[in-house]
């Protein structure tokens, strides 16, 4: 199984114009980046620069029809 890494730059307070972005990768290699801002999430693969991108709203569904679900604990 992979070993991930999760690299997090948050904006010093609420998100109004800045993105939350995360570094993601996996066996030391970058994975993508995960940018989160308050009209959409995006994901930008490896070392491309495109993005895609989903509304909050698809993001919801995606994550109900593909997701796994989880008990808190």
């Amino acid at each position: 199984m992979p070993s991930h890494k999760l690299e997090i730059s948050l904006p010093p307070k609420v998100i109004l114009n800045s993105d939350v972005v995360i570094d993601v990768q996996s066996d030391d290699a970058k994975l993508g980046e995960l940018r989160i801002s308050r009209g959409s999430i995006d994901w930008i693969p490896g070392k491309h620069q495109a993005s895609f991108r989903l509304s909050w709203e698809r993001f919801d569904e995606v994550m109900r029809e593909s997701g796994t679900r989880r008990v808190p604990d």
